[in-house]
């Protein structure tokens, strides 16, 4: 199964590759492509264009869901029963955004994991949800908490009933895993804000995850760096890390292999979060219950997620060559 997951994946990588107005937007397509992949679905070329049309049409060429979100949001936009409607929605919720936060390009992201909860709740609620869950953010961690965790913030109002006792069970397992090893910083705190997402004690969950990653360490893949936060969603979807080692070795040297999927266009820790992210609703799918279905659903919304962090990557990246062009020149 898991070999027709990874064929659909490069199926899906190359179809974007024909795909308008992403000549630069290497990374972002192997991150729509999982997008796709996730959700069992082959991307439909001739529909993105439409949605890439359609953003292109309701937007300024400075808006922010031009650039590095265009892509992304048109690939989302194509699995809609009606892409322009869904577009205005989307708008709707991003300038409400805008009343509750600095105007920014994680804004799109975040309204669009708000839009994929809208029939579960009331978007108004979550938005506000979504401003108090980043407050707290910053009451725990005020120079660790950027922009980029707005898109956590969605994440977390949209499946969360208790903040409180969500931001008490996140803080204690940051100290359990600082405690145990981690470094403390930005991909720490990353990675609790999706252990919030599961159910489960701090103490239990955080000893699945150090358990994890000792596994991990000794072998030849490890997850680590700003892929972090996907080591969560395996340690509590994966019931035997052994196995899931050994498979995550094969699916990286699979991957590996094809175009886009290299160590030089993509990176390995950017591989590692794709071939876990599909090798773990691999394992929620062959578990047929109630909780599996909707981690399921949370492990596709983190899809959204894994966008925001090679959107980090790839703005450090973009930093750092504008900044080695400028002292050569000097």
């Amino acid at each position: 199964m898991i070999d027709s997951r990874l064929h659909l994946l490069v199926r899906n990588s190359n179809n974007l590759e024909n795909v308008k107005s992403s000549y630069l937007a290497g990374v972002f397509k192997r991150c729509s492509a999982l997008t796709l992949t996730l959700k069992n679905l082959e991307a439909d070329v001739e529909k993105i264009n439409i949605c890439i049309d359609i953003i292109k049409s309701n937007s300024s060429i400075f808006s922010n869901f031009r650039g590095n979100n265009l892509l992304t949001t048109a690939v989302n936009l194509s699995i809609q029963d009606n892409p322009e409607e869904s577009f205005k929605e989307i708008i709707e919720i991003y300038e409400k955004l805008k009343y509750h936060f600095l105007n920014n390009q994680f804004l799109v992201l975040a309204s669009q994991i708000i839009y994929n909860y809208r029939n579960d709740k009331n978007t108004d609620e979550i938005i506000v949800t979504t401003r108090r869950a980043y407050d707290l953010m910053k009451e725990n961690h005020l120079f660790l908490t950027g922009q980029e965790d707005i898109c956590s913030a969605a994440l977390i109002a949209t499946t969360c009933d208790d903040l409180d006792n969500a931001f008490y069970n996140m803080e204690r397992c940051y100290q359990i895993l600082r405690n145990n090893g981690f470094w403390k910083g930005n991909n720490l705190q990353a990675l609790t804000h999706i252990l919030s997402l599961f159910e489960g004690a701090p103490e239990e969950k955080c000893n699945k995850v150090i358990l994890l990653n000792n596994i991990l360490k000794r072998s030849y893949t490890h997850i680590d760096s700003y892929s972090l936060p996907i080591l969560g969603v395996v340690a509590l979807t994966n019931s035997d890390y052994n196995t899931f080692a050994k498979d995550l070795e094969s699916v990286n040297k699979s991957l590996k292999r094809h175009h886009g999927f290299g160590n030089f266009s993509l990176g390995s820790s950017l591989r590692n979060i794709i071939s876990a992210s599909l090798l773990s609703v691999e394992s929620l799918e062959n578990n047929d219950d109630a909780l599996s279905y909707k981690v399921i659903e949370t492990t596709k919304s983190i899809s959204l997620n894994i966008v925001m962090i090679m959107q980090i990557a790839a703005a450090s990246a973009a930093t750092s060559a504008a900044v080695a062009t400028s002292s050569s020149s000097n």
